[in-house]
């Protein structure tokens, strides 16, 4: 069936935007439209960085590969030791990540664009596995010193590799599981109260609007400084 015109979902507004009506985007709202956006990047991350990591990590490893993504790697691992090596926590995260969240966020982008109701149950999940493997990726190294954390006295390394980019996984996460709880939560009080008048079913108490633009304010950092990042750092030479 055709994609279905949706509201301004609460919190949210729509983009005036000439290219997004060209493109059929232009009924979404902000935070769908975040929805969107957030997943392309994400699948993109999953199934080209991590997975090229994987298999860098299970062969030669990344600080031995002169590819370009043992470079990418090798420049992460600056901050972080432990991506420019064979370390099994990361590998045994990075498994889940790329053979389970990769395609489903590919999903997850179909059912935003046919604007499917079982998107926010796929969306929740996406975002609640995200948010663990952050965890999992990070505790054991706050509570045994970060031996491997070896960026911390350096700025860049420090602020922008470890902080922001990593960070950005726990943001936005954070705004869309808050967003598709809601929307369950709603659906679930809406068919218990089926016989209610419509202005007394409660609504979605989705994100707030500075949730909605706190996030794209720090997607759009994202995709602005991970190029600028790349492109201007100084090289990491392949360990012989």
């Amino acid at each position: 069936r055709p994609p279905v015109r949706r509201r301004n979902a609460p919190g949210g507004s729509r983009f005036p935007c000439g290219p997004l009506r060209a493109m059929g985007l232009a009924d979404m709202d902000a935070l769908t439209l975040l929805e969107l956006a957030w997943f392309c990047i994400d699948a993109t991350t999953h199934l080209t960085l991590e997975l090229a990591y994987l298999y860098l990590a299970l062969t030669v490893t990344p600080e031995r590969s002169d590819t370009l993504f043992g470079g990418v790697w090798r420049l992460y691992g600056v901050a972080d030791a432990r991506w420019a090596v064979r370390d099994v926590d990361v590998i045994v995260v990075e498994l889940v990540t790329v053979v389970l969240i990769g395609p489903l966020c590919v999903l997850a982008i179909y059912g935003v664009l046919r604007n499917a109701p079982w998107r926010h149950l796929l969306v929740a999940l996406i975002s609640a596995i995200e948010l663990v493997g952050g965890w999992y990726t990070f505790a054991p190294e706050w509570f045994s010193g970060n031996a491997n954390l070896v960026g911390t006295d350096k700025p860049v390394e420090h602020f922008i590799y470890l902080w922001f980019m990593n960070g950005l996984w726990v943001v936005i996460p954070l705004v869309l599981l808050w967003n598709s709880s809601a929307r369950i939560v709603a659906a679930c009080e809406r068919a218990k109260m089926n016989t209610a008048p419509a202005h007394l079913v409660p609504a979605a108490p989705a994100p707030r609007g500075w949730a909605v633009v706190a996030s794209w304010t720090f997607l759009a950092a994202y995709v602005v400084l991970v190029p600028a990042v790349l492109l201007t750092a100084e090289p990491v030479p392949v360990r012989a």
